[in-house]
């Protein structure tokens, strides 16, 4: 990333400007961007010297914690094309691809929308895909872009890198620049064994790490478990738009986070800070699990419908964590253009925007009466879909109505005709709402089954309690 350390303070890529560093000989330029290159500063070069080239040079002071911020937010991004990912500071990805070649296509189409997605965020890279993570440092510090899958080519790739390029201590760049050393090539011409007894052997062994002729293990990083991220608005505002449109993009990087590690969360805290007060706290939370930033900021949307912000809003911070693995993604093979959407997603949204106690769903309670067999609770996954006791129906009247049948007829009658049962219900004796039924299917002249029964308690006869449809 030959800018970061421009990226990292959100320069402008068409600027012309610099970041420097303090030295011995005062502030020295550190970086600098390709307009102010193209006007002769450089590297190493005095603040004042670029000034005087350049009077609109903007000048900023190198923030390290600022690049390692962004090195950590590229890792994260980073991580959804491999898990093994390096960050070699102070502008440097490493990306162990092997496994991930043929997921994406191949090396080449890997390369193409690794580099698309670094320049819609405004990121400047040069890629280098070599058989050794030495090799493809070298080469992409260099600014060579090269997509090498044969270990006997890769000598011939570093034709004209400098030597100190490997990293090695001041005492042997010096005895090499003594000795007339200056480049890679020149290194390899000479006896490995005089190479070694000359320079030492790490010398030997950094160029055999290189061609990939000796081990060369490389650390992993590890993602964080919690993302936490701040947004700062431009101007404070109450405007729910505005506040939206910040919180999308957090969002977005949220789920970024969340692909990373190829995992889902079921809710996400929002608080929104205002000058002097408390910060107003919305959390927004899914039935299931999810990383999709649009259905989030719907739902943050709902939610904002409903609060009455007690200040301006000045800045936002979102925090969130992963509760489980994604689970593979599922379609259908003959899916039409006109999709349903998800039911939870219209009840969350419902949720959102009318309150957690304004929905609920029946679900089957542990009593044989059918008056006390459901009871109601909060939608969501994981309920019965249907009731525990298929022969009876989901349709129950307020209050039994009685028949003007004679008891023991009800099939004499020519009207009504019992095709199942009896299911015995004695039961409630501990709640004085104690029942001794035998109830039964029927099917009436219309063809539509009933659900009635007879009280065996009392001799008033049969009632219709039920309606199969």
């Amino acid at each position: 990333m030959p800018f970061l350390a421009l990226e990292a303070l959100s320069v402008d890529a068409g600027e012309h400007a610099v970041v420097t560093e303090p030295s011995r000989r005062g502030e020295i330029v550190y970086k600098a961007s390709e307009n102010a290159r193209s006007a002769g500063i450089g590297p190493g070069m005095q603040v004042n010297a670029a000034l005087a080239i350049c009077g609109k040079t903007r000048v900023f002071p190198r923030d390290p914690d600022a690049e390692r911020a962004l090195l950590r937010r590229l890792h994260r991004w980073a991580s959804r094309f491999t898990p093994t990912v390096t960050t070699r500071p102070p502008a440097t990805l490493l990306f162990e691809i092997s496994a991930s070649l043929r997921l994406f296509g191949g090396a080449g189409a890997l390369c193409y929308r690794l580099r698309r997605e670094l320049d819609q965020s405004g990121h400047c890279c040069h890629l280098a895909i070599t058989p050794t993570p030495g090799a493809s440092s070298l080469l992409a510090s260099a600014g060579r872009e090269v997509l090498i899958m044969d270990r006997a080519d890769l000598r011939a790739s570093m034709h004209g890198l400098p030597s100190r390029s490997l990293g090695l201590t001041d005492e042997t760049l010096r005895r090499l620049r003594a000795a007339g050393i200056s480049f890679l090539e020149e290194l390899w011409r000479l006896p490995r064994h005089d190479l070694a007894r000359r320079f030492g052997p790490e010398v030997v062994r950094k160029l055999d790490q290189i061609l990939g002729m000796h081990p060369d293990p490389r650390r992993t990083d590890t993602l964080p478990a919690r993302f936490e991220r701040r947004c700062e608005l431009e101007a404070e505002t109450v405007e729910t738009g505005f506040i939206l449109h910040a919180a999308r993009l957090l969002l977005e990087q949220f789920t970024g986070f969340l692909a990373a590690g190829n995992a889902v969360a079921g809710d996400v805290l929002v608080l929104l800070e205002h000058a002097g007060k408390t910060a107003t706290r919305i959390e927004v939370r899914t039935r299931l699990p999810m990383r999709d930033a649009v259905q989030w900021e719907r739902l943050l949307e709902e939610h904002l419908g409903r609060r009455e912000l007690q200040a301006p809003v000045t800045g936002i911070l979102l925090s969130g964590s992963a509760c489980r693995d994604a689970a593979p993604a599922r379609g259908d093979l003959f899916q039409s253009p006109d999709i349903v959407r998800d039911w939870s997603y219209v009840l969350d949204e419902l949720e959102a925007r009318l309150g957690k106690t304004c929905l609920w769903m029946p679900e089957v309670a542990a009593d044989h009466r059918p008056e006390f067999a459901w009871q109601p609770s909060p939608p969501g996954p994981g309920r019965p879909a249907a009731s525990a006791y298929p022969d009876r129906p989901l349709w129950l009247l307020p209050e039994p109505r009685q028949l003007n049948y004679k008891a023991g007829h009800v099939s004499d009658s020519g009207q009504i005709n019992i095709v199942d049962g009896p299911e015995r219900i004695e039961s409630g004796w501990w709640d004085d709402n104690e029942y001794c039924r035998d109830y039964y299917i029927a099917v009436c002249p219309r063809g539509r089954r009933l659900w009635i029964f007879q009280d065996l308690k009392q001799e008033s006869g049969w009632y219709l309690h039920g309606l199969f449809g």
